[in-house]
């Protein structure tokens, strides 16, 4: 009942507070503005990323979690990451300058409370505590997790439906695995986005940004920590990630990709799985749907599996990754694309902070690379969508 109430708050409060935050954005000209490659044909605000935090973290103020770690590394951790983000948004961060920021998020989750301590060995049931590993691994695992929802931000609508899915998700695995205060945090989280959606579905009348999309992994990255990955029921953390599968995929992907043939894994292309079902004919919402499909039903088979014996989970997790390789081959993920020698790609959304240090480049795909227009500050007024 309390995880109903806290979606519930924090769905009614995006719903309503995106408009307010839509205005001010085109106020503060915080905007993307169309070029001669865009889909959009007027200019879209920026700064939705506002919207999602406010209403997540007011309900999980209102309603919980009674977890003191995980409500603090959520509220602080990710007002660093959303203040990150709208700088990025608005002045275009350079990539060494945007990888500083995520760590400085996680370094406060850790510093709050949250970490990995100790995982749960799946085949003999006994606890492994990681000791000096902790820190670090918990720092890699949210900076992971900021920059594959920040990837997945390439489609109208798609990183906002991709993580809503991902919380749902997790609210189920969790109170299985007798979490129910990270349940809580959870449902928030799905509100926000679910009460954000209407507004950022194709066709968007405001983007959620950097400050968004890495805020989102930010919540995602804690709450698996302290909802699964920490607890005794084996294979728990399953459930988030095969939700997450499609987005983990395409990065990596990516990274072998480019690695092949020769270029910087943070370099552009189009080849990305929402490029490839374009590619295919879909249009830019059955696209969205599509991934929206996938990403359900592997969430739901993660769910599944916290049900089922560890035999039967590995099944499980290794057919879907399996499966997600055939059809990556089948529709070309994986082809290694002949250089044209520019080295420009046409990835219109996404960030391309595939990893840690990776850097971050904006690019342009079905949408079309925005140009940069500047005031007399020095705001970066159009990007990329987002």
């Amino acid at each position: 009942m309390n995880a109903f109430l806290s979606f519930l708050i924090s769905f009614v409060l995006a719903l309503t507070l995106t408009p307010l935050v839509r205005k001010m954005a085109s106020k503060m000209d915080a905007m993307c503005y169309p070029s001669e490659r865009s889909v959009h044909k007027k200019p879209i605000p920026y700064l939705g990323g506002v919207a999602i935090y406010i209403s997540s973290v007011a309900a999980i103020l209102l309603i919980g979690p009674q977890d003191k770690s995980t409500q603090q590394a959520i509220i602080w951790g990710g007002l660093i990451i959303v203040i990150i983000g709208i700088i990025d948004d608005l002045y275009s961060l350079k990539p060494w300058q945007k990888i500083l920021g995520q760590v400085a998020s996680a370094v406060c989750v850790v510093a709050l409370g949250v970490d990995v301590t100790f995982i749960k060995d799946p085949f003999t049931g006994s606890i492994r505590f990681l000791g000096v590993l902790a820190v670090p691994l918990t720092i890699l695992w949210i900076v992971c997790f900021e920059n594959v929802i920040n990837l997945s931000d390439g489609l109208d609508g798609l990183a906002a439906g991709i993580s809503g899915i991902t919380a749902l998700v997790t609210v189920f695995a969790s109170a299985k695995a007798g979490r129910p205060a990270v349940s809580l945090a959870a449902a928030a989280l799905a509100g926000s986005v679910f009460g954000f959606l209407p507004y950022n579905f194709h066709p968007a009348s405001i983007f959620m940004g950097d400050a968004g999309a890495m805020y989102l992994g930010l919540v995602l990255g804690v709450i698996s920590v302290q909802g699964l990955v920490k607890s005794t029921v084996a294979l728990a953390v399953l459930a988030p990630i095969l939700a997450l599968l499609v987005p983990i995929s395409d990065a990596a992907f990516a990274i072998v990709r480019r690695r092949a043939s020769g270029k910087s894994i943070s370099s552009a292309d189009r080849d990305h799985i929402h490029h490839r079902l374009l590619d295919l004919g879909l249009d830019h919402r059955q696209a969205v749907i599509t991934i929206y499909v996938v990403s359900g039903g592997f969430g739901l088979l993660g769910v599944l599996s916290t049900f089922l014996p560890v035999s039967s989970s590995t099944v499980i997790a290794g057919l879907a990754v399996a499966g997600l390789f055939v059809v990556a081959h089948r529709i070309g993920i994986l082809t290694i694309p002949k250089s044209d020698g520019t080295g420009e790609g046409s990835d219109a959304e996404e960030r391309e902070s595939v990893m840690p240090g990776a850097g971050t480049s904006k690019h342009d795909d079905s949408r079309g690379k925005s140009g940069v227009r500047a005031d007399a500050s020095g705001m970066k007024s159009s990007r990329n969508q987002r």
